[in-house]
């Protein structure tokens, strides 16, 4: 198993979690496929250009687990695109562990040291085994996110992926995606808001969005609230990161199954998603539940009090 060291900008990493998937742009697309397989795995450093929250530093390791195939959508202008699954995630700075790293050792710079473990570099070699792994526990140290070595996720379109036969899981998952995302069009309805699921938010997708109605919607007007349905904590904060920045003043909201997944959210918010974590109110399906169950019952009178204003 080889590891190399990929540099990509702030957003790009995002986009990664976001759809599973690596690129690159011709020309320089032939070393890196031949070098860049099944198996292979990558450690992604972003660069210090144009970063918010993970400047010069490693934010995750994946695997490649598809063959190379030509992109039949744009994506960060790549012409060749692979599937990859994450090993790890987090966020370790370079300047805290580059003493312990083998490869930077003896190099002039920083920069030199960066590109002879980059896969695009001729004369580079892939990163030696005991860097990678160091770099992986110091990553699962500083966050621990949902073990997606085993799964990974459901893509915002609605097919299923599956790796490793934990289809019922992933089943599961998406079960709770889509009830939660019900719940939630419900109250919006029933207090007066407009609810849009699946909202195209440039490059990402977000689970369900409310505005204040359907003209402010049709306007391009920002939203009044942000959801997502945790499946990885990560993926969930990237999006919901993601719709602050667009959004500024949004309200963020997480949705999590059970109470071992609302702990998890909370060790991916005090870590590398830390700017969130004062923003990010947590929601339990369990609650959720219940709440529309008493809004069900009262219905009615919900939507009187509701609509005192507007009549």
């Amino acid at each position: 198993m080889n590891y190399w060291l990929v540099i990509v900008r702030e957003r790009v990493f995002m986009g990664i979690v976001e759809t599973g998937l690596f690129g690159c742009r011709d020309p320089e697309c032939g070393l890196l496929m031949t070098r860049v397989k099944p198996g292979t795995r990558l450690v992604l450093f972003v660069s210090g250009f144009g970063c918010k929250s993970y400047c010069k530093s490693f934010v995750g390791i994946f695997e490649v687990v598809s063959d190379w195939v030509k992109a039949s959508k744009k994506l960060n202008d790549w012409s060749h695109m692979v599937e990859v699954k994450p090993i790890a995630l987090g966020r370790v700075e370079l300047g805290s562990i580059a003493g312990k790293l083998s490869f930077i050792r003896g190099r002039r710079s920083i920069t030199e040291a960066l590109h002879s473990v980059d896969p695009s570099n001729p004369r580079a070699m892939p990163m030696p085994v005991e860097d990678a792994e160091l770099i992986i526990n110091e990553l699962r140290r500083q966050a621990v996110p949902k073990p997606v070595i085993e799964i990974w996720g459901t893509p915002k379109g609605g097919a299923e992926r599956v790796v490793g036969g934990a289809g019922a899981e992933v089943r599961l998952a998406t079960q709770g995606i889509n009830e939660a995302v019900a719940l939630l069009m419900e109250v919006a309805q029933l207090f007066g808001y407009y609810p849009v699921s699946n909202v195209d938010a440039g490059e990402y997708r977000l689970d369900l969005a409310w505005w204040g109605n359907e003209d402010e919607y049709r306007d391009g007007l920002a939203p009044l609230a942000v959801f997502e349905v945790v499946d990885n904590p990560e993926q969930a904060l990237a999006r919901l990161k993601h719709a602050r920045d667009r959004w500024r003043g949004v309200k963020l909201y997480a949705v999590v199954r059970d109470e071992n997944a609302g702990k998890e959210l909370e060790r991916t918010l005090r870590g590398s998603f830390h700017e969130l974590r004062r923003r990010v109110k947590v929601l339990s399906l369990g609650g959720l539940r219940d709440f529309v169950k008493d809004l069900r019952r009262h219905g009615e009178l919900v939507r009187e009090f509701v609509m005192l204003d507007k009549d």
